[in-house]
């Protein structure tokens, strides 16, 4: 029996409504370009360094982790590190499961024992969910001070989604070790089906091994992961500043608790997004984010494009050099 191919499906339907819209907005997007050729170039310089700072901060939760179990790694080695696994994850279809693959090749080339690695991969992926809850949860609260629900156009829907994440983590976070086990063999038999032999029964059992001593850690050290979560949404704030910095140098005058805001609203979508390099969802979803806090259109779109230009696309070729100089053996 022939396999329904629901990804290439999924994609083909996300692209036409991006291609429909983006068909729309075409007078937008014209003046959007228009603007950027008059853009500061001293401001996207700066944004670009916020954008690396970023990738630091996100190496340091690597390096603590790496800290608390006993080994040590260089700034420039985590920065790096980081680099290429955000890169990675962003840049391919199911890109979570080659940034781990990377991670582990990177790691287990510095010599780091697996334990570590899986520590390591299952901390991070706690500390960004829980990053990224809240800083959507800032920017929606945000928007609802400023705005309210019906004059920021934003649904009931937007509000029962952020509680139905957070809700469903704190109820998979507390199921006892066997259920957790029990759940992932099912999912991958779900997405087998669909998808074809994707993952292997080894893969979902260490996947939840790493949840389950993430979980053991942070309940027996909740201020180390605390630490975690602040430096991902350290990371989150360099991002905002660049963003913030690209506004600036359209001629855009704006506060940075609105860049903030707009920014955690956008990051849910790049949490779902099976499209390679986003497919011009997050940009679409960080465009409109700022459009609703009340930036013009054409500098809402012009500093949505600059931003993942400079923080994806410019640096996919730094991103192949590092990944095999990282694991080259």
């Amino acid at each position: 029996m022939r396999r329904v191919p629901w990804s290439a499906i999924l994609a083909v339907v996300v692209i036409v409504a991006l291609g429909l819209l983006a068909y729309q907005s075409r007078h937008e997007v014209s003046a959007a370009l228009a603007l950027l050729r008059g853009a500061q170039p001293w401001w996207l310089v700066a944004a670009m360094l916020l954008i690396v700072a970023g990738f630091v901060c996100a190496g340091q939760i690597y390096g603590r982790v790496l800290a608390a179990l006993g080994h040590h790694a260089s700034v420039l080695w985590l920065a790096g590190t980081a680099l290429v696994a955000i890169l990675i994850n962003q840049a391919l279809p199911g890109g979570s499961v080659a940034a781990y693959a990377f991670l582990v090749a990177s790691l287990r080339r510095r010599g780091f024992p697996v334990a570590s690695v899986a520590m390591v991969a299952g901390t991070e992926l706690l500390s960004w969910n829980g990053a990224v809850l809240i800083a959507f949860g800032y920017g929606l609260l945000y928007l609802i001070a400023t705005h309210g629900l019906t004059g920021a156009s934003v649904s009931y829907g937007a509000v029962g989604l952020a509680l139905l994440i957070t809700g469903t983590l704190l109820y998979a976070g507390s199921r006892p070790d066997a259920t957790l086990h029990r759940w992932g063999l099912r999912v991958k038999t779900i997405v087998n089906r669909l998808f074809g032999p994707i993952w292997s029964q080894p893969q979902v059992v260490q996947v939840v091994d790493e949840i389950v001593a993430s979980r053991r850690m942070l309940l027996e050290q909740p201020a180390r992961m605390a630490v975690l979560v602040v430096l991902q949404l350290l990371v989150f704030a360099c991002h905002s500043l660049a963003l913030l910095a690209i506004l600036t140098g359209l001629g855009v005058t704006v506060a940075f608790p609105v860049v903030g805001a707009a920014y955690g609203l956008s990051l849910i979508v790049s949490t779902f997004v099976i499209l390679p390099g986003g497919g011009g969802a997050v940009e679409t979803a960080l465009a409109v984010a700022l459009g609703v806090q009340g930036v013009p259109t054409e500098a809402a779109i012009g500093a949505a494009i600059v931003f993942r230009l400079l923080s994806f696309w410019l640096l996919l070729p730094f991103g192949v050099v590092l990944s095999r100089r990282l694991t080259r053996r």
